[in-house]
């Protein structure tokens, strides 16, 4: 069972998946495949409207890649966090096993680092190649339309790489880091596509309702935001009892 602060994590992870399935899902659904339209594709689908190419509609393309980039992020955080918990878990256990001696410290950052190093690596890894999804095609690597997407590629990689030190943190200011990349990663995409949706509407020439992938993935982002302000509380009552 999980406790209260487990919930926060639980919460987080599952808001995560949801992300992610999300943002990878149909955004402009429609019942003919060939026009549907999904998070990654939105970018490019942009480009094809006269109206955001002369600046009449103020679309910025690389702000749909923000989903992408905060799950990334949040990826290599909740990667490390799970780490954290899996130290502890196993402390307890020697410390249970062991009624007659205490284990030094030294020797709980040994096991901790040769039994955690992998998985730590591998979510980490996960999560970068994520942040490098966001890049633009390589011919197109160094072109002047594309350098918001070279940004919040190379930017999403150096916090993705960042991650491991995040729990040296303050839980609050984790907590706090946490729902700030729930915003970021909701908030531009969102406003993006309310600027372009009615010119999907105008194109398509008939009623479009929002895709089930833009729904899961705003849901997804709404409870990685509530796990967040969940630990914010969860650690000012911690500092309270203190």
């Amino acid at each position: 069972m999980f406790g209260v602060r487990d919930s926060g994590f639980a919460i987080r992870l599952f808001g995560l998946v949801l992300v992610i399935a999300g943002y990878f899902g149909p955004w402009v659904g429609h019942k003919t495949a060939a026009l549907t339209v999904t998070g990654p594709e939105l970018s490019e689908f942009a480009k094809l409207f006269p109206q955001v190419q002369g600046g009449v509609v103020p679309v910025i393309r690389a702000l749909f890649l923000t989903p992408l980039v905060a799950a990334a992020i949040l990826l290599g955080l909740l990667a490390n966090q799970l780490i954290n918990r899996q130290i502890s878990k196993s402390t307890n256990r020697q410390i249970g096993k062991s009624t007659n001696r205490q284990i030094s410290k030294s020797t709980n950052r040994q096991i901790s680092k040769s039994t955690n190093r992998l998985p730590r690596t591998f979510l980490t890894l996960v999560a970068a190649l994520f942040a490098l999804a966001a890049l633009p095609p390589y011919q197109y690597l160094l072109a002047p339309e594309y350098r918001g997407h070279l940004v919040l590629a190379a930017g999403g990689l150096l916090l993705v790489l960042l991650t491991p030190f995040a729990g040296r943190l303050p839980r609050r200011a984790r907590s706090v880091l946490t729902a700030l990349l729930a915003l970021a990663g909701a908030v531009p995409a969102l406003w993006q596509f309310v600027l372009l949706h009615p010119l999907v509407v105008a194109l398509y020439d008939e009623p479009l309702g929002l895709g089930w992938g833009l729904v899961v993935c705003v849901v997804g982002f709404a409870l990685v935001l509530i796990s967040g302000f969940l630990q914010l509380a969860t650690s000012g009552q911690q500092s309270a009892v203190g």
